[in-house]
């Protein structure tokens, strides 16, 4: 073989050995950028803090003490949480991530400082936020409250079709919560629970939030309310009850729309 072929069979061969290199180079890199990505959809390689969350029987009975925590900062939804509903159902600020594989978002609340409340999605295929409040963060007081506004919904989540400012409505649903007279009603599965109706609560006092108590109307059009649901272990499938008191006259002619 003369010269000349030698010499250029070894530069193909090292064009083609440094294209290979520069192939292979490009695979790794795009392994590790996929891998980078990877991690930051998921909250695994992000710089957010990793929340871990715990659940136990709550000191109130038919309550479940959720606690979510991310090294000394310790959020709890338990009985006083329970009536609570972001104003925001689908908040988009991210600030950390739920668990080790960082799938599940935790939110901050507008209108809240992330050292008093925060949101994570407890939903499964849709978003479903609830709130948490920090330890060190009093627990909403709706019984001496002052609110603004109020909204009916026949179910929940569903689209408000009454609002009011009247000032003494808004009082009188707080008085007629705090001391009505509690009255037995049967118990209901989960299903059944989606047919509840709310009454959706403004305080400038808990701005981002609303206190949502439950409505629920019997056979014979009787009106009643409830600060929050309570869950019933001792049956299978687990049963809600909740401490329902009648609606009084002039709540009632607000809610069937007179």
């Amino acid at each position: 073989m003369s010269k000349k072929k030698w010499f250029i069979l070894a530069a193909v061969g090292i064009g083609l050995g440094l294209m290979g290199l520069a192939l292979l180079l490009v695979l790794v890199f795009g392994f590790f950028a996929f891998i980078a990505g990877h991690e930051d959809t998921t909250g695994a390689g992000s710089l957010l803090p990793i929340y871990t969350m715990d659940q136990s029987v709550s000191s109130h009975a038919g309550y479940r003490r959720n606690t979510m925590a991310s090294g000394s900062d310790v959020f709890v939804n338990d009985y006083e949480e329970a009536a609570l509903q972001l104003a925001n159902p689908e908040p988009t600020t991210v600030i950390g991530h739920l668990g080790s594989m960082g799938v599940i978002n935790v939110c901050s609340i507008p209108g809240q400082p992330v050292t008093a409340y925060i949101a994570t999605d407890c939903g499964s295929e849709m978003p479903a936020y609830v709130p948490y409040r920090n330890l060190n963060q009093k627990p909403f007081d709706w019984r001496t409250a002052t609110f603004r506004e109020m909204s009916a919904c026949r179910t929940s989540g569903g689209s408000p079709y009454l609002t009011t400012t009247n000032e003494a409505l808004l009082r009188e649903v707080v008085r007629n919560l705090r001391d009505g007279t509690p009255v037995e009603l049967p118990s209901f599965s989960f299903v059944s629970a989606a047919s509840l109706g709310s009454i959706k609560m403004t305080s400038d006092q808990l701005p981002g939030l609303l206190f949502c108590p439950l409505v629920i109307t019997d056979a014979k059009g009787q009106i009643y309310l409830a600060e929050s649901l309570m869950y019933d272990d001792s049956s299978a499938p687990i049963q809600l009850h909740a401490r329902w008191v009648p609606a009084s006259p002039m709540l009632a002619q607000w809610l069937n729309g007179k």
